[in-house]
Protein backbone atom coordinates (compact mmCIF):
# COMPACT_ATOMS: atom_id res chain seq x y z
CA UNK A 1 0.00 0.00 0.00
CA UNK A 2 1.18 3.67 -0.58
CA UNK A 3 1.90 5.74 2.12
CA UNK A 4 -0.89 8.81 2.65
CA UNK A 5 0.22 12.02 3.26
CA UNK A 6 -0.09 13.99 6.43
CA UNK A 7 -0.69 16.79 4.58
CA UNK A 8 -0.73 18.55 0.91
CA UNK A 9 1.93 21.31 0.18
CA UNK A 10 0.69 24.96 -1.60
CA UNK A 11 3.14 23.66 -4.34
CA UNK A 12 0.73 20.36 -4.90
CA UNK A 13 -2.17 22.39 -4.49
CA UNK A 14 -1.35 24.60 -6.84
CA UNK A 15 0.30 21.59 -9.33
CA UNK A 16 -3.17 20.05 -8.95
CA UNK A 17 -4.87 23.46 -10.55
CA UNK A 18 -2.73 22.97 -12.63
CA UNK A 19 -3.30 19.74 -14.34
CA UNK A 20 -6.74 20.35 -14.22
CA UNK A 21 -6.61 23.58 -16.37
CA UNK A 22 -7.87 25.67 -13.51
CA UNK A 23 -5.78 28.60 -12.79
CA UNK A 24 -4.89 28.03 -9.54
CA UNK A 25 -5.21 31.89 -7.93
CA UNK A 26 -8.70 31.85 -9.05
CA UNK A 27 -10.11 28.50 -7.04
CA UNK A 28 -11.41 28.84 -4.06
CA UNK A 29 -12.62 25.62 -3.47
CA UNK A 30 -11.89 22.12 -5.44
CA UNK A 31 -13.38 18.80 -4.74
CA UNK A 32 -12.48 15.30 -6.88
CA UNK A 33 -15.14 12.58 -7.30
CA UNK A 34 -13.71 9.52 -8.89
CA UNK A 35 -16.84 8.47 -10.23
CA UNK A 36 -18.48 12.26 -10.86
CA UNK A 37 -15.19 14.16 -11.80
CA UNK A 38 -14.26 18.08 -10.64
CA UNK A 39 -16.64 20.71 -9.02
CA UNK A 40 -15.08 24.00 -8.15
CA UNK A 41 -15.75 27.25 -7.14
CA UNK A 42 -13.77 29.48 -8.60
CA UNK A 43 -13.68 33.60 -7.50
CA UNK A 44 -14.99 35.96 -10.17
CA UNK A 45 -12.73 38.47 -11.12
CA UNK A 46 -13.59 42.03 -12.92
CA UNK A 47 -11.87 43.77 -15.56
CA UNK A 48 -9.30 44.64 -13.51
CA UNK A 49 -8.70 41.24 -12.27
CA UNK A 50 -9.66 41.81 -8.66
CA UNK A 51 -11.90 39.50 -6.94
CA UNK A 52 -15.59 40.21 -7.27
CA UNK A 53 -17.65 40.91 -3.64
CA UNK A 54 -20.83 39.80 -2.88
CA UNK A 55 -21.44 41.35 0.75
CA UNK A 56 -18.89 40.45 2.78
CA UNK A 57 -17.72 37.19 0.85
CA UNK A 58 -15.94 37.16 -2.60
CA UNK A 59 -18.45 36.10 -5.19
CA UNK A 60 -17.18 32.61 -6.84
CA UNK A 61 -18.88 30.87 -10.17
CA UNK A 62 -19.31 26.69 -9.58
CA UNK A 63 -17.86 24.71 -12.39
CA UNK A 64 -17.95 20.74 -12.86
CA UNK A 65 -15.83 19.13 -15.28
CA UNK A 66 -17.03 15.64 -15.38
CA UNK A 67 -15.48 12.50 -15.10
CA UNK A 68 -14.54 11.22 -18.83
CA UNK A 69 -14.52 7.56 -17.62
CA UNK A 70 -15.10 5.78 -14.21
CA UNK A 71 -12.13 5.03 -12.33
CA UNK A 72 -12.09 1.11 -11.33
CA UNK A 73 -10.01 -0.95 -9.37
CA UNK A 74 -7.91 -3.97 -10.38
Amino acid sequence: MTTIPSEVTLDQRRAACRALGLPPAMVADLRLHARDGVHAHLYVLDREGRRIQHGEQPLTAAVHIPAAEEVTTP
